[in-house]
């Protein structure tokens, strides 16, 4: 185990070497000297020094705070409706179209539609909502599900309730689903807002916003862009690190 692991790292490492030199070759190809495809020494540069800047850590903490908004209310929404299907085969069929659609909407053609109709402000949130929903019911409806049937059986002759059965039995074994949707989500979650902050032209602080008044400010110096962009993949790769050790807690107890 201990090898595999370490073989895991190693290659894992090896992998980033091998991107930071592609992208130094693309930079040279493209033209690095004028700015147009900086390679990654002058982007790192102009990240550290964006990180001395009190900004970026407001526009990090403004995106932060309605990513989690949006995946706050997606998850009640999911946990209510993951429920209902889960304990019924019949409200689990009436919900699969609806889920199908979201799942298969192209996420460019939400932002446009909610933008029309809510405005700028408010579309990442309800981009984030719609993105991260039916990943988080299709894990809590299959946690639901999952219950061995033995366990509902013993329910039903114990005289308990469809409440007390699901919120004493279903709910509890279904934590490694729920949890695993949880992580599976919140990083996607993330990279969507960034996107709709950049798509919807959003001035306000926020990661995707900082990364439009960048490109808007100098067309022709990409460098903060690519700054700001290797920041917000350094803090997605942070959350895609954590939600694989969870994701390997919960496959250990599932």
């Amino acid at each position: 185990m201990r090898k595999f692991t370490l073989n895991k790292i190693v290659m894992e490492i090896l992998g980033i070497v091998l991107f930071v030199i592609i992208w130094q070759v693309l930079a040279m190809l493209i033209g690095e000297n004028t700015f147009i495809f900086p390679g990654p020494r002058i982007t790192t540069i102009e990240a550290i020094k964006l990180l001395k800047d009190s900004y970026i850590y407001k526009c990090l903490y403004q995106t932060m705070l309605r990513m989690v908004g949006g995946f706050a209310i997606a998850f009640v929404f999911a946990f209510i409706l993951g429920i209902m299907a889960g304990s019924n085969t019949k409200l689990e069929l009436l919900f699969s179209p609806t889920m199908s659609i979201l799942r298969s909407l192209p996420t460019a053609t939400l932002v446009y539609f909610f933008l029309v109709i809510a405005g700028a402000r408010i579309t990442p949130l309800f981009i984030v909502v719609l993105v991260s929903f039916p990943i988080l019911y299709e894990n809590i409806a299959a946690g639901i599900k999952s219950t061995p049937k033995v366990y509902v059986e013993a329910a039903t002759l114990d005289a308990s309730n469809t409440f007390n059965t699901i919120f004493r039995i279903r709910l509890p074994l279904a934590v490694p689903y729920i949890l695993a949707g949880v992580v599976s989500s919140f990083a996607l979650s993330l990279k969507i807002e960034i996107m709709a902050e950049v798509i919807t032209g959003y001035t306000r602080l926020g990661l995707g916003s900082a990364i439009l008044a960048a490109q808007r400010n100098d067309p022709t110096n990409m460098v903060p862009v690519f700054a700001y962009s290797l920041v917000a993949i350094v803090v997605i790769l942070i959350f895609d690190i954590l939600s694989n050790i969870v994701k390997n807690i919960v496959s250990e107890s599932m």
